[in-house]
Formats: C-alpha cells, sequence, structure tokens
C-alpha cells in the first residue's frame, strides 16, 4: 500500500504551486469540497457519546443508520454495555439505548465480563447482533428491529477450544454469492474462518487459520469484483497515545484465503505485512483501527472505526456494569472517512489518513425517492401504503402494476430499493431508468427464474442480462437492490444489508438507444413490497 500512497502524494504534487505546501493545498482543496455541500467532522460520535469503540454500522430498513459500540464508559463515568447510536445521515447520531443492562443481560455470563465488539447484519428478515465476551467466546442475539428487544442465543464460539489457537473475540459473520454465510474471529494472534448454517446461528464447517500477526484482530471481510478483502487491525488497539494500531487488508479468490497483501505476503506468513488502509499520520489522531464499512446513497464507501485523540487519550476512573472501578480506559470516538478503492486496493482518503476538520459529508438523501415514512407524496401510481414496527412506511402492490416517482434521473446515477415479495408473486422489479413505458431499464427479483434478472427495453426491443440467486434466498424477506450507472456501464447487485456482500450481481454494458433519462420506480408480477426507493447521483471516485 505504501506505493499506493506514493502514487497519490505524487499525483498531488503535480498540481501544487511551487510556492505552496503540500498540506496547505490539500486544506484549500477539502475546504472547497466542503463548501459544496453537507459536511461532517471527526469524530461523528461527538456530542453524543464520549467514546464508541469498535464500531459497527448498519442502515435500518426504516432508512436510518444504526451504530453499535464496545462495552464502554459512553459517558465518561459508567459502562454501558454495547451501546447503540442512530442517525438519520451517518454525521449527527443519538443514543439509542444499550443491548443489555447489568440488570438485564443472559444468565450465563460469567461473573465480571465485558462483552466487545459487535457485528451487526441482516438475515432473513432479522437483524443478527453477534458480540464477543472478555472472558473469551462469541455469542449471538437477534432482534426484528435494529435496537431490540434481543433474544439471546447464547455462544456460537466457545471461550476455548474452537479450533482457532488464540483469542476467540472480535468476530464479523458475512454472506457469500452463494448464499453461504460466515463467520471470522480471533485476537491475538490469529484470525480464523468457519461457514454457519443457513440461518446464520450456529459455526458448522471447519475452522480455517486465515490470517497471522502481531496483536492481530478484528477481522472484516467483504466482496468486491468477485474478490474477498480482509480488513484487519493490529500492532495493539489501547495504549492511549502509545495505540499503534492499524487498519490493513489482504485479498482473495475465496473467503477462506489464502489472502495476500499487495506485494504477494501471505496472511498467514509471520512476517511484517504491507497493505495499509489507514494509519496515524500525526495530525491528533493515534491507533485507528477495528473497521466496519459503509456506503451512503452515492454509492460512496467509508471506513467506520475509532481513533484515539492524542490530546485527551485516556479517561480517568469510571465503574463498569459489575460495579467494579477501572482505570486509564483509552478513548476511542467513533470516526468515519471516504474509503478509495485504487488498482484494486482499499485505502482511506487515497492515504492521506484520518481526518480534521470539516470534510464533504456522505450522500445521505436522495434527489428523487423517499422511505414513505411520512406517506407517498411525490409517487404515482395503484401502490398502497403499508406500515410494520421495522419498516415503519411502505409500499405494497399486487398483480402487474408500477409505482413511480414524480423526478427524473439522468446522468451517472445510483437507484437502489429494498423490494420483497408478498405471497403468491412471482417477481418483484427496480425501474432505474424508464421513459414513457416504451424504453426502460429494470432490475427484478424473479422468483421463477431464481435471478436477479437485468432487462432493457428499447422501442419493443428487450435484451435480457442474469445472475442467479442463490437456491436458500428467501424471497419474502427485504433485499436490497442498487444499480449503479456510469455512462453505458451499468452494475446491478443484490444484498440483504449493504454491508459489502452481494448475493448476485450483473455487469453489462447497456445496448444503443437505452433511456439516459427518465423516472425510477418499482413493478411487480404478482404481490410485492417496496420501500426506500430513491436515486443520486454516482459518486465520482
Amino acid at each position: 500500500m505504501r506505493q499506493l500512497v506514493i502514487g497519490a502524494l505524487l499525483l498531488a504534487s503535480s498540481v501544487v504551486p511551487a510556492t505552496l505546501p503540500a498540506q496547505a493545498s490539500t486544506a484549500q482543496a477539502s475546504a472547497a469540497q466542503a463548501a459544496s455541500g453537507p459536511t461532517y467532522t471527526n469524530p461523528v460520535s461527538a456530542g453524543a457519546v464520549q467514546t464508541f469503540p469498535d464500531p459497527t454500522m448498519i442502515r435500518g430498513k426504516d432508512g436510518r443508520w444504526y451504530a453499535y459500540g464496545t462495552t464502554n464508559p459512553i459517558d465518561g463515568k459508567n459502562e454501558h454495555i454495547l451501546p447503540m447510536l442512530t442517525s438519520p445521515d451517518m454525521v449527527h447520531w443519538t443514543y439509542a439505548g444499550d443491548v443489555y443492562t447489568g440488570d438485564n443481560h443472559p444468565s450465563w455470563w460469567p461473573n465480571g465480563t465485558r462483552p466487545w465488539a459487535p457485528d451487526i447484519r441482516y438475515v432473513n428478515g432479522t437483524y443478527h447482533l453477534t458480540y464477543a465476551l472478555s472472558t473469551g467466546g462469541v455469542a449471538l442475539a437477534t432482534s426484528p428491529h435494529p435496537t431490540g428487544p434481543w433474544t439471546d442465543h447464547g455462544l456460537i464460539v466457545p471461550a476455548g477450544g474452537s479450533g482457532c489457537p488464540t483469542g476467540n473475540i472480535d468476530q464479523a459473520m458475512y454472506t457469500d454469492v452463494n448464499g453461504d454465510n460466515y463467520l471470522y474471529w480471533g485476537s491475538y494472534d490469529t484470525i480464523c474462518g468457519a461457514k454457519m448454517n443457513a440461518e446464520a446461528t450456529e459455526v458448522t464447517g471447519p475452522v480455517t487459520q486465515i490470517a497471522r500477526g502481531r496483536r492481530m484482530e478484528g477481522g472484516f471481510v467483504v466482496r468486491r469484483d468477485d474478490k474477498y478483502y480482509l480488513f484487519y487491525s493490529d500492532a495493539g488497539c489501547c495504549d492511549g497515545a502509545f495505540s499503534g494500531y492499524t487498519v490493513k487488508v489482504g485479498r482473495s479468490d475465496s473467503p477462506l484465503g489464502p489472502f495476500t497483501t499487495p506485494t504477494g505476503v501471505d496472511l498467514m506468513d509471520l512476517t511484517s505485512k504491507d497493505g495499509i488502509v489507514l494509519a496515524a499520520n500525526g495530525n491528533g489522531w493515534v491507533g485507528p483501527g477495528h473497521n466496519a464499512i459503509q456506503t451512503d446513497l452515492s454509492g460512496q464507501d467509508w471506513l467506520v472505526y475509532h481513533a484515539i485523540p492524542s490530546s485527551a487519550p485516556e479517561f480517568g476512573q469510571a465503574t463498569t456494569t459489575w460495579g467494579t472501578t477501572i482505570t486509564n480506559l483509552s478513548r476511542r470516538p467513533l470516526m468515519i472517512d471516504r474509503l478509495d478503492w485504487i488498482d484494486g486496493w482499499p485505502v482511506v482518503r487515497a492515504g492521506a489518513g484520518p481526518s480534521t476538520g470539516e470534510q464533504p459529508a456522505p450522500v445521505t438523501t436522495w434527489t428523487v425517492g423517499g422511505t414513505f415514512n411520512e406517506g407517498k407524496d411525490g409517487w404515482t401510481g395503484p401502490w398502497k401504503l403499508a406500515s410494520d414496527p421495522d419498516s415503519l412506511g411502505y409500499l405494497t402492490g399486487k398483480g402487474s402494476t408500477s409505482e413511480l416517482g414524480d423526478g427524473t434521473v439522468e446522468g451517472d446515477v445510483r437507484v437502489e430499493a429494498d423490494l420483497r415479495l408478498g405471497e403468491g408473486g412471482t417477481a418483484a422489479g427496480l425501474f432505474v431508468t424508464r421513459e414513457n413505458g416504451a424504453r426502460n431499464i429494470t432490475a427484478w427479483l424473479d422468483r421463477e427464474q431464481g435471478a436477479l434478472v437485468v432487462t432493457t427495453k428499447v422501442n419493443g426491443k428487450t435484451t435480457t442480462v442474469s445472475s442467479p440467486l442463490p437456491a436458500s434466498f428467501d424471497y419474502g424477506s427485504w433485499h436490497n437492490v442498487a444499480a449503479e450507472r456510469r455512462g453505458n456501464a451499468l452494475v446491478v447487485s443484490v444484498s440483504a444489508d449493504r454491508l459489502g456482500d452481494p448475493v448476485a450481481t450483473v455487469a453489462t454494458t447497456l445496448p444503443d438507444g437505452a433511456p439516459t433519462s427518465g423516472a425510477i420506480g418499482v413493478t411487480t408480477r404478482g404481490a410485492a413490497d417496496a420501500d426506500n426507493v430513491g436515486a443520486a447521483p454516482l459518486y465520482r471516485p
């Protein structure tokens, strides 16, 4: 990754006037970008909590973002067990309660344990929150809503004897393109992986060691362009201003490796690893790490992580939920920064590291579209408004009918929707672009074909491209369908939770005459529901 950083700096220096330091030019460029739209400043958890270590994030079916953190004294004095935050825009956060409390937690927990490092996923209509215990082991809780109430499922990885030779903590789930679920875990100093059952409630496959390193932990896997990327942190998370935490990455053709770095080093080799995604840069943030990934409505990826302010790196005395006293905990608030993909490898802000000062904010408002939580204003068609506690408002349709937004889109755009089939429904579709019905681009979840089907209709001629959906695909639960168009290139993917784990992807070149502007909307053959339907200009790398 050092080569990527150098390349980025060389590129920057080629456009910096000789009389201007590179740092000043970068600051001016950031200021110019920030002035053109909404901005944010790290840490984004400021004003909500004082610390939020090991963060993970998901976009709920109500259209809001939810974040989860390690048990810590988020108010600076008293610990909260797996605290939760919620936000309309990934920037302004509000405390939303704790997964468990000192008086209400599983009775099987060992006395004095402190739950750590949650990971959140959406599986077949249910939120799966895995977490580690400081005494060892990985547990699972599920809920129909991002903030609970949570149902305990006990340990899914034991404290010892799991088959992974080091610490059994710091887990994260992943769903592969064929529908197989995986769990990754480990710490100090090995990361392991194994298949889970179809319900993602237990580990069933053999345990494979996939990475080793000095204090390596916090594995997080995503799939991009048919490659698997294992993000991890190493060099020590929690030594205050002396923390060396750094995010690195390896890449593989398989979810269980072998993973290699940009220079070809196997992550199982007992040597120092390249592939730096994020490291301290001397601007006041140290020990950045333990990441998750989130994607905004423009398609831009963001690294979600914590970092330690060097000016105030530690708390004083605090009280655990067990009534004991702890001291010198590192202060680790919630941070976000843009994640770039350069020559097939991820790096934060093209190698610039953690940000300070105002930065262009994630795109969290559509140009056209809505969540239907406040009704269906701006939409035309026969679909009816419905609601449930998780989705809040959504649209429901039946027969061969369509619902269109009043606005139009054109050019490079990202269009997405949450779709599910009702009883007897055969297909639910997202209009990526629809021009007078005679010309349209539509992405279908097609139960009869068992596939993601993308059709382009141009004056009576229809072109079809498809990708199979897993045999275990649950058509009756929400799935996100996201279409990104850049010029004549169209990529459509299907995932349950927008967390870098698509179960089907179609990449195609649009035929001549494909509409370049028009409405967005949803359509059905039979009964279907739609939620969070919208479009925004596609991000510029």
